[in-house]
């Protein structure tokens, strides 16, 4: 079997005229879009490619873009002859080439193509108003030029972002900052609209049952026992539920409500009855649309199969829980669409899992009364520290914890509390670290039944090593969290702590915990041989144990995982230094530590998945000739892409790339220690 990056043999712009040239007459269905992508990559396309590139809608310019972008990054693999990808993200040159259709044209469609972008993929011309400040009315041009040019269509009583590509495109070239703000006006600004459609009526005609559940209404007993259970109560609202179901009086729709909220507060809980009655559910009346008990039996059972590394099943439970939950009311919608999203966040398809919240966030601001709006900030915390969008992951978790009354979601403030933490040893500030994981958890001791998920612990050893050293830290792994080496999803929300774990075995001489560590991961990537950030997992601890410097990187180059490859990094640095002559060591010491981490870390963030990669091995002592073959390039091209690199840091020699590689892989591993014996 071959396996090898895909490579393009053409220079860039040749291949996009090409491809314009070719299919812009067409129309770009199924088929052309296949044509396309086999033309421009030089062989056989993936359906799950061919999916992927529907985003780009109808320009034939956004697909070659897609194309190019997607070798240019690595996101992709040629197996067999048939080119597939390896990270389902939208290339950096796609949302540039947008950026670039974007600055074409008037700033006052710039203006209200960005504000709309913010209110999502769909969206009303009252709320840009609103938004704006301004009348519909003087809103025409900037509309009429948003349709002339492609970027906006009509979608029946609501307008809409022509293509996927388009819509994130214009998202990202807004700066984070005002981003956040932005969001935050849109989130008013929705809830405005439901409540002045409510007083026009707009509810009248909703089922009950509805209503109660999205809680309107009198707030009857299911809607209380759901509403109970996200707040942290679960064996209240389990309680609640009981109840109802106990009654020969309740409704069929309550009592569906009811069984859905007693499997969530189990689960919650941590009890085994929330599988043997997900079990007998499905078994009994199998999976109906809009069934609220079996859709929740289903995201249960995926999730425990997940967790327990049985991926393949988890993610297609996961994926039927969705499908068929398109009908159910958008308050139990969103625990599927959340936990599924946490599951492609795991592997690394930041795109899908981001999709996933947009629509679970969309559907409670649709809401007459919108509730529970920190949840999908919680989650969008989670995958942007995963993705090391450090600022955009913070502002998501400040947003969660600072939640008040009906948007507030109690389960889920330890885990946006974990995020804040761990972005704080990021940043090198260990003190609110500190402050961010005693919090975690007083919420933790507070509620009864949270989301349940290894990052807390793993929260707790990472800021334990750093404040106490390596020895405190494997205290804490024999003794209060003596199940977490051999806890499989660990490894899957977080691929770098394997390596961690083996790097601290070794250095505090414990052969018993370095043992358990691979034992685990090993087994974990021998019964998942289709998901490679499993299997890169694995070998990165194995790489750690036995100081084989090709695997490492080999983590370098391959892994999707930003800690991972740091961490690989920082590890590679050391094999090769011990080996160097001391001028050449000097040369790659890490920087004192007045250097600002934030800094750094936004610079880094210029830097294209290649060009870091390419960076990485610099760093390490490389040769251009033995990059080359790392990353599939010719020497020449990998001198191309340095000379970029040096112009986007404003550097001119491998010296001072290498120093600045040293400064982020040491922040971002989050692995450097103090004191005498703490060599971590």
């Amino acid at each position: 079997m071959s396996v090898r990056p895909t490579t393009v043999h053409r220079e860039s712009d040749e291949i996009s005229d090409v491809a314009i040239g070719r299919w812009a007459r067409g129309t770009l269905n199924e088929a052309s879009r296949r044509d396309a992508l086999s033309d421009i990559l030089g062989a056989d396309v993936s359906h799950e490619l061919v999916d992927f590139a529907a985003g780009a809608g109808g320009d034939v310019h956004l697909l070659a873009e897609f194309a190019l972008g997607l070798a240019e990054e690595g996101l992709t693999e040629r197996r067999n002859g048939v080119v597939r990808l390896t990270v389902r993200r939208i290339p950096r040159r796609v949302l540039t080439a947008v950026s670039s259709q974007l600055s074409e044209l008037s700033a006052s469609c710039q203006q209200f193509l960005k504000v709309a972008a913010v209110l999502g993929r769909t969206f009303m011309l009252e709320d840009v108003s609103r938004m704006l400040d301004r009348s519909s009315a003087s809103l025409l041009a900037p509309l009429d030029e948003a349709l002339l040019s492609g970027f906006v269509v009509e979608a029946e009583h609501r307008l809409a972002f022509q293509s996927d590509f388009h819509f994130r495109g214009v998202f990202e070239s807004i700066p984070a900052p005002a981003r956040g703000a932005l969001q935050r006006e849109a989130m008013g600004t929705s809830a405005q609209r439901t409540r002045e459609n409510a007083v026009r009526g707009g509810t009248a005609g909703r089922p009950a049952a509805s209503r109660r559940a999205a809680g309107e209404g009198s707030g009857g007993p299911c809607s209380r026992a759901h509403s109970l259970i996200m707040k942290g109560d679960a064996v209240a609202g389990v309680r609640v539920a009981e109840s109802l179901l106990a009654d020969p009086g309740t409704s069929h729709a309550d009592r569906v409500d009811a069984e859905a909220s007693v499997i969530l507060g189990c689960f919650l809980l941590g009890q085994e009855r929330a599988v043997t009655l997900s079990e007998r559910i499905l078994r009994e009346r199998g999976t109906r649309p809009g069934d609220v008990a079996a859709l929740m039996a289903l995201a249960t059972l995926s999730n425990v199969r997940w967790r327990a590394g049985e991926l393949a099943e988890g993610l297609s439970l996961g994926r039927t829980a969705v499908r068929h939950g398109e009908d159910a009311d958008p308050v139990w919608r969103l625990h599927f669409q959340l936990a599924l999203a946490g599951k492609f966040a795991n592997l690394r398809e930041f795109d899908t899992a981001e999709s996933l919240i947009d629509a679970a966030e969309a559907g409670l601001r649709d809401m007459v009364s919108p509730v529970w709006t920190a949840a999908p900030a919680a989650m969008r915390a989670r995958v942007y520290l995963q993705s090391k969008r450090l600022g955009d992951a913070r502002q998501q978790a400040e947003a969660a914890t600072a939640a008040w009354e009906q948007e507030a979601v109690p389960v889920l403030r330890p885990l946006a509390s974990s995020v804040l933490g761990t972005i704080s040893l990021y940043l090198g500030d260990l003190p609110a670290a500190i402050e961010h994981v005693e919090r975690m958890h007083t919420d933790l001791t507070r509620c009864q039944g949270v989301l349940l998920s290894a990052q807390y612990a793993w929260t707790d050893i990472l800021v334990t090593a750093k404040k106490d050293g390596p020895r405190a830290a494997v205290e804490l792994l024999s003794g209060t969290y003596g199940h977490l080496p051999t806890q499989r999803s660990l490894y899957i929300e977080d691929p770098s702590s394997a390596a961690f774990l083996v790097r601290l075995a070794r250095d505090v001489g414990d052969s018993e915990l370095k043992r358990s560590v691979l034992d685990t991961v090993d087994g974990l990537a021998g019964d998942n041989p289709g998901f490679q950030i499993v299997g890169l997992t694995a070998m990165h601890a194995n790489a750690l144990a036995d100081s084989d410097t090709a695997a490492l990187a080999h983590i370098i180059v391959e892994s999707p995982d930003p800690v991972s490859v740091a961490l690989a990094t920082e590890e590679l640095a050391t094999l090769y230094a011990a080996q160097a002559p001391a001028r050449w060591r000097k040369t790659i010491s890490p920087p004192s530590e007045d250097t600002s981490s934030l800094r750094n870390l936004t610079c880094w963030s210029r830097l294209t998945e290649m060009e870091q990669r390419i960076s990485y091995l610099v760093s390490v002592g490389l040769t251009n000739r033995q990059i080359a073959r790392r990353v599939h390039l010719s020497a020449h091209t990998v001198n191309y892409h340095l000379r970029k690199i040096y112009r986007k840091l404003g550097i001119n020699t491998r010296v001072e790339l290498a120093r600045q590689a040293a400064t982020y892989s040491s922040g971002a591993a989050v692995y450097s220690m103090e004191g005498e014996e703490n060599s971590l």
